[in-house]
């Protein structure tokens, strides 16, 4: 399943324009608790993070205009919709649609690193929050 990720994520980071070496920058965000993440996103085409969260994490219900793909590297990650929850495990990919809206959470006992792509990149204004899911 990951090397098929992979496989499915190659021609997203092979289009994008990517110099030879740059810094991440670190970003901290306070959600329930506070997690942080390296931003490696160059383009506004296509976003790609680390992220790192502690047991206990959550994001509010959201619904973004991009799509998310990603690993999990360490930890299990928690993937609410209407219809139910999926944990993924180490690993492991994931994909949550455009226009989808989930309740991302750090599933497991254990700190969450996975990293993401985003397309196109993550802006504020691309992101509605809600309290519930209908």
């Amino acid at each position: 399943m990951m090397f098929r990720l992979l496989f499915l994520l190659t021609p997203l980071v092979l289009s994008a324009q990517i110099s030879s070496s740059f810094e991440p920058k670190k970003i901290i965000i306070q959600d329930n608790v506070e997690r942080y993440l390296f931003d490696y996103t160059q383009t506004d085409e296509l976003g790609f993070n680390k992220m790192h969260a502690p047991v206990n994490w959550t994001e509010p219900i959201i619904e973004a205009s991009f799509e998310i793909r990603g690993i999990v590297l360490s930890g299990t990650l928690g993937l609410e919709f209407k219809d139910g929850i999926e944990l993924i495990e180490t690993n492991n990919g994931f994909q949550i649609p455009k226009e989808k809206r989930v309740r991302i959470f750090n599933g497991g006992k254990n700190e969450l690193v996975l990293i993401e792509l985003l397309q196109p990149a993550y802006s504020e204004k691309r992101v509605k929050r809600f309290t519930g899911f209908d």
